[in-house]
């Protein structure tokens, strides 16, 4: 009876109130105001129906027939699109409580009936930006799948145009504000939809947020999501009614049949919150700033070393500027180089200035082989072998990094369809999308025909001490840190009844604590263990110092201007690769030299330029390291280039660097043109007059702003300003 009350004659006695009320009250809005912004709510729905920026003199929902508050999945028997629709809903209350706006929904309905679902959620504003926070609770006998929130609609622009882009923070490329959401949407009408779509999930994305600028007004709108608790989560937009199929996607009135233009922007979040459970959101939050994505993900960077700490700064695995790679034993049972040979191919790396070592496909079966058995193969030396291995690279001065997997298991062995199928991470359904195989030494393996294919595992008590055990045994053998691979496979929601978090969180938040478990342990070894890895998200960076993946020739992540603390690798394997090293001074990656593709020695005639210009580089950069390896990355932000004839960057790129100490910047520039460029440079934090001008095999010389450059063809430049006072 009090739940019949509660949930079903309790909301009819509302809505037929709220009618009335809604025929007597001509201003049905709460309105929240401050130097910068406008909201308005609806206090018939709890909507926001208003998001007036100030500076730009823009109202962003210029549809006011798309205006929508939230969404719920909760998936019933034989109807799992079960979808609630908050405009559907009417609130207990919306109250202004000081600068916020508080919304209650008790009991929820729809097409297939009543549910004992509530909400609260709280809409503040601030200074310069607007909070969401929520509360879901569940009474009902279903999971809630989905939840929305906040969900806005009817946005049309950002700014007096449609010519706003969007930058998102991407796994191997630097952010850029490319994305045109109002007027060439990325997106279409997919099957099942209700419009055109598009998204991008976190994991997926490196961090949390997009960025939204109008360039003409150099304003910015951050959006981003700030949860201690790591959950996987969608930035999702619907184009309404649809993209029109031509040059510009948006349907104009007259063409869209009738039906409202514009869209609606919605954070999703993957709760399964049973009966009796809660969900409390972290804080979503939209921001008004100067400038552009540079700007805005300060605010992000800020909220993060709040939370998570970083200092890598006594990290010997930071400080190296190039490693030597290779896989000894492949995965059809080809075997490369055996340890003894392997520990030749480091001693001629050393003649580069290489002194980090990457160690793959030594393990039992080689490399992507019975994972998680990870015993050093008998074939290659065994387990005495792999010790002296480690030892005499480590007297002669060396790091060695030893290449291993964290969830990932083969299930082609007896051990994984004995136990270990047990681990795997699973769907809804119990199954799992089985893509992950990788192969070498046949054409069958490389063309994925005939492989091993792996499976992910869940992160279980049991999994986790199958890996320390054998991972700490490594430290003891002389490891000096790990590379573990495939840690960028984007995070999914895992079902498997032995996890003991809930779906979204298994993989995300589950997964970061156990590595920083497993960090932990090693250090209490090795206090100088270190570790890289190929992963792709901001949540391992207080445990992994390099990327394995996360930049491309001249390409980085956007967390390398985030987080400085941190950098990537580009990957060099061809004997003339020059431009890839380049690249790797220009964004202040690492140089992982693989030759043969990670099947041969760096002392080989056909390497030999690329050993001596790799020997050059690795020069500069240890007497240059502070200033544009460790220090600060300030990705295009602080310098200007103007290419002559004429003022188009078409053959040149730089980037910007500073140390630590912010008493010195550098330029560095590469051309990507085969012939010659000149150029002049302008530093634009401050007035800088003179600067010094490195480039491979040439002594530095003193040039003056303003005064004309020439770079030689694939060339690469520093121009290190003379040192300042400590400000």
């Amino acid at each position: 009876m009090i739940r019949f009350i509660r949930y079903i004659l309790l909301p009819c006695l509302l809505a037929f109130a709220n009618s009335g009320l809604k025929a007597l009250v001509n201003d049905n809005t709460l309105t929240l105001e401050n130097d910068q912004l406008r909201v308005r709510v609806d206090s018939r729905s709890g909507a926001i129906s208003s998001f007036y920026v100030k500076a730009l003199e823009c109202e962003m929902i210029g549809e006011p027939a798309l205006i929508t508050n939230f969404r719920i999945s909760l998936p019933v028997r034989d109807y799992l699109a079960n979808y609630i629709d908050g405009m559907q809903q009417t609130p207990e209350s919306v109250v202004k409580k000081g600068n916020s706006v508080v919304v209650k929904f008790s009991g929820m309905s729809s097409d297939r009936g009543v549910f004992p679902v509530d909400l609260s959620y709280t809409i503040t504003l601030y200074p310069d930006y607007v909070g969401f926070t929520s509360r879901l609770t569940n009474h009902s006998d279903q999971p809630v799948a989905e939840f929305w929130f906040p969900r806005l609609g009817g946005w049309t622009q950002f700014g007096n145009h449609r010519d706003a882009l969007l930058a998102t923070p991407n796994y191997n490329q630097n952010s850029r504000h490319s994305v045109s959401l109002f007027r060439n949407y990325p997106g279409t009408r997919a099957l099942g939809s209700e419009a055109a779509e598009w998204y991008q999930p976190y994991p997926g994305m490196v961090m949390p947020w997009w960025d939204l600028y109008d360039a003409k007004a150099d304003l910015g709108l951050y959006l981003g999501y700030h949860d201690p608790q790591f959950r996987l989560s969608t930035w999702h937009t619907y184009l309404a009614p649809d993209v029109s199929g031509e040059r510009d996607s948006w349907l104009s009135a007259a063409r869209s049949g009738g039906k409202p233009v514009g869209l609606v922007f919605s954070h999703v979040r993957y709760p399964f919150i049973q009966n009796g459970e809660s969900l409390e959101s972290g804080e979503f939050i939209i921001r008004i700033h100067k400038g552009n994505w540079h700007e805005g993900s300060m605010f992000y960077r800020k909220w993060f070393l709040d939370h998570f700490p970083l200092d890598n700064s006594d990290s010997w695995l930071r400080k190296e500027s190039s490693w030597f790679t290779s896989i000894l034993y492949q995965p059809e049972d080809k075997v490369i180089a055996n340890f003894e040979t392997y520990l030749k191919w480091t001693q001629d790396a050393r003649k580069s200035g290489i002194r980090c070592f990457e160690l793959i496909g030594w393990n039992n079966g080689g490399l992507e082989r019975n994972y998680p058995m990870y015993t050093p193969e008998e074939k290659l030396g065994g387990k005495a072998g792999f010790r002296d291995l480690l030892q005499t690279i480590e007297k002669e001065g060396g790091k060695c990094l030893v290449f291993n997997n964290y969830n990932i298991l083969d299930q082609n062995t007896d051990w994984y369809r004995s136990e270990l199928y047990k681990y795997q991470q699973q769907d809804q359904f119990g199954k799992q999308g089985i893509w992950m195989g990788w192969g070498e030494s046949t054409l069958l393996a490389r063309s994925s025909m005939s492989v091993r294919y792996h499976v992910r595992s869940s992160i279980t008590p049991e999994l986790e001490k199958i890996l320390a055990d054998q991972f700490l045994e490594l430290v003891r053998d002389g490891a000096d840190g790990f590379q573990i691979d495939k840690l960028c496979v984007a995070a999914a929601l895992d079902f498997n009844p032995l996890s003991p978090m809930k779906p979204d969180l298994a993989l995300c938040q589950g997964l970061v604590d156990a590595i920083g478990r497993l960090y932990d342990q090693c250090r209490a070894l090795n206090p100088n263990f270190r570790m890289a890895s190929e992963f792709g998200y901001d949540r391992l960076l207080p445990y992994f110092d390099v990327s394995y993946r996360c930049s491309s020739r001249n390409e980085i992540s956007a967390l390398r201007y985030v987080f400085p603390e941190w950098t990537s690798c580009n990957h060099i394997s061809t004997p003339r690769d020059f431009m890839g090293v380049n690249g790797a001074v220009l964004t202040g990656a690492v140089i992982v030299v693989e030759p043969e593709s990670y099947q041969g020695s760096l002392d080989q005639p056909v390497y030999q330029d690329l050993a001596n210009y790799i020997k050059e580089i690795n020069r500069i950069r240890g007497d240059l390291a502070p200033l544009i390896f460790t220090g600060k990355y300030y990705d295009d932000q602080g310098a200007t280039l103007r290419e002559l004839p004429g003022n188009s960057l078409n053959n040149l790129i730089f980037k910007v660097h500073g140390n630590t100490a912010n008493t010195q910047k550098a330029i560095v520039v590469v051309n990507r043109a085969a012939t010659p460029v000149e150029y002049t440079w302008t530093f634009t934090h401050s007035k800088v007059s003179k600067a010094l001008l490195y480039s491979p095999f040439h002594a530095p010389v003193e040039v003056l702003s303003g005064q004309t450059v020439k770079i030689a063809g694939d060339g690469l430049h520093i121009l290190a300003e003379m040192p300042r006072k400590p400000l």
